[in-house]
């Protein structure tokens, strides 16, 4: 339902419903990660992205193939929530 490219040292849980999903994203590195690329499974119309340690993110480069979304975290601290709408 959920994979992760560009990091080994970032964890993800993924919750969801028929309207929307949140994915938790822990960095357990000592040092932000950047460029994050995460792909889920379903089609959704809009995300917002919360980053602790970063008052003003945004998810880029925001796609949709198939029955998938797939999106880029610019930089990615010690943790963050993406919320993806349907």
């Amino acid at each position: 339902s959920l994979r992760i490219y560009g990091s080994e040292v970032v964890i993800a849980r993924l919750t969801a419903n028929d309207r929307q999903a949140r994915i938790y994203l822990l960095n357990y590195a000592d040092r932000p990660v950047r460029g994050l690329r995460v792909r889920v499974r379903g089609r959704f119309a809009k995300g917002e992205l919360r980053v602790f340690g970063v008052p003003s993110s945004a998810l880029v480069d925001w796609t949709q193939d198939g029955d998938a979304t797939e999106f880029t975290l610019p930089e990615l601290n010690a943790f963050a929530i993406v919320d993806l709408l349907r």
